[in-house]
């Protein structure tokens, strides 16, 4: 045998060919697969962390918030004083509009009547145009009547119609200058003014009807 090898005998070669020969391609795939699906394996987690999870929907925006003006504010300060000067003129009982607390005096029903014509004074400043019929009976309003049921109407009228005409005030008109007892004053002065005037009258009206024993009706239940 070439090589200086030892020649096999003829059997031992006659059982080596009985052995198949291994095939090492075969034996090498598996490792190869094994190893392909770990890195597979371990890609899938790295790639899902990648990816950010699905989000909801964006809710709608919300709505802005109404914004506030001078003539706004001004008309919710007004109503708030409307609310409580109706509320104690109907709890004021009918006989006592005529009383005062003293002579020369405004009586009870001259100082809501007084109010409720203190609003066309002050809107007609403001340049609002009065009522046709409520301008013939300015002059003297106050002293028009002490029916009740007709005080607590001229109130309610006087502060719907102020409250009303003051809200659909052009913003333009809140700086103009006019004529305030003799001397210059914007308008957005004289509706705080009028705000004022409205509120001094309430006081009144509350000292009247705690004088007449009546305890104002927003007020019953508070023991402070």
């Amino acid at each position: 045998m070439r090589g200086g090898g030892r020649a096999r005998p003829p059997a031992a070669a006659r059982l080596l060919s009985l052995v198949p020969t291994p095939d090492w391609r075969a034996h090498m795939t598996f490792p190869r697969n094994v190893v392909l699906a770990g890195c597979l394996a371990l890609s899938l987690p790295a790639f899902s962390q990648g990816t950010p999870p699905a989000q909801p929907p964006a809710a709608a925006p919300a709505a802005p918030a109404a914004t506030s003006t001078f003539q706004s504010d001004t008309a919710g300060v007004l109503a708030h004083v409307q609310d409580q000067m109706v509320s104690l003129e109907k709890a004021m009982p009918a006989n006592k509009f005529s009383w005062r607390p003293g002579k020369g005096v405004r009586s009870v029903a001259e100082v809501y009547l007084h109010a409720a014509g203190s609003g066309y004074f002050f809107g007609k400043m403001l340049g609002f145009e009065i009522p046709a019929d409520i301008a013939a009976q300015l002059k003297g309003f106050e002293k028009s009547t002490t029916d009740k049921a007709k005080i607590g109407k001229a109130l309610t009228d006087s502060f719907a119609w102020f409250i009303s005409q003051l809200q659909s005030m052009p913003d333009a008109e809140l700086n103009k200058t006019v004529d305030f007892f003799g001397r210059p004053a914007t308008k957005r002065v004289i509706a705080l003014t009028a705000v004022s005037h409205y509120s001094e009258h309430l006081g009144q009206s509350i000292a009247y009807a705690r004088s007449n024993g009546v305890v104002p009706p927003w007020s019953k239940n508070d023991k402070s």
